[in-house]
């Protein structure tokens, strides 16, 4: 193994270990029905900070039908709490030196017994699939077992969230780990790699569909070295998001901490109309069903894969 490596798996360890105690000993603490949204969001992150960490992303918070890029909102969350009645999924990364991971889990503090078993599901598929993960394996087959697993407990994967390969600032790397069948992805797992392996489960149609409402962006790749942008405070928050995430996702919430609510959605608007911001939807169910979603991080070792989340 070459130092870089080493060094590369050493930052993900680290960073994996913070994920642990926050969802050891703050989350259960703090999702609770009642409480608001926002501050479990704030309490993750600055937990977060006191370990000298990073978010990999904006915390989510995920009510019933949605599924992905619900981070609240100072404007829109004041009031939005924790339901006793349905299921709230807190998805939430952590990265050191750039090197990120991801997990998420699901709460459900009802009395319907489905959605019990729903949330049970998606954490129980996860394990079938770890059970497989090993170098050379194929990563279409990991999204048959765990499909034929979710079938066979009488639910659906929502087809079109896999999970994803980790890099260094790059969530989503260029494998795919697929949670379907008909997810034709090609390539096979190697040893050392990073992934984050996260599964949803639904009563619905199995696929998930953006909404007109956006809360988490990330700035592109490769910017043009002329960019169209006039306004000066457009620039200067821009250059702020680029020295703190590089290429990891933000979210506007954290740039009031600097800036006015004015400049920031004006800088937001102007960023957007310039092409230079990628969006990120809030995603729904399609049919509005409740979704469960449970997800780690693992390293995959010659042995087979270790949690490090």
């Amino acid at each position: 193994m070459s130092d870089v490596v080493k060094e590369a798996i050493k930052y993900f360890e680290q960073a994996g270990d913070i994920a642990k105690i926050i969802k050891k000993d703050l989350i259960p603490n703090i999702v609770k029905p009642g409480q608001n949204i926002l501050d479990i969001v704030n309490k993750i992150e600055e937990e977060i900070a006191k370990n000298n960490a990073h978010p990999a992303f904006p915390t989510n918070v995920a009510i019933d039908y949605v599924a992905a890029h619900y981070t609240p909102t100072e404007e829109k969350d004041k009031d939005t709490v924790v339901p006793s009645d349905k299921i709230i999924k807190i998805d939430f990364g952590v990265h050191v030196n750039g090197y990120p991971v991801d997990n998420a889990i699901s709460f459900y503090f009802g009395d319907n017994d489905e959605l019990h078993a729903m949330v049970e599901t998606a954490r129980e598929a996860f394990y079938k699939a770890l059970e497989i993960i090993k170098p050379g394996i194929e990563l279409t087959q990991i999204g048959h077992v765990i499909e034929d697993y979710v079938n066979e407990r009488g639910y659906k994967v929502i087809e079109n969230l896999n999970g994803h390969k980790l890099e260094q600032y790059v969530l989503h790397g260029d494998k795919e780990l697929p949670v379907s069948s008909k997810t034709k992805t090609p390539g096979k797992i190697e040893k050392n790699e990073v992934y984050a392996m996260e599964i949803f489960v639904t009563k619905g149609a199995g696929w998930a569909k953006a909404i007109d409402d956006i809360r988490i962006y990330s700035v592109i790749e490769q910017l043009p070295k002329r960019l169209p942008i006039h306004l000066k405070s457009a620039r200067t928050i821009l250059n702020e998001i680029i020295r703190e995430r590089k290429g990891l996702p933000f979210t506007p919430r954290w740039l009031l901490k600097k800036f006015s609510y004015p400049e920031v959605r004006i800088a937001i608007a102007s960023l957007e109309r310039a092409g230079v911001l990628i969006p990120y939807p809030v995603l729904v169910e399609k049919d509005n069903a409740s979704v469960a979603q449970y997800e780690e991080t693992i390293l995959v070792t010659s042995e087979g894969a270790k949690i490090l989340t």
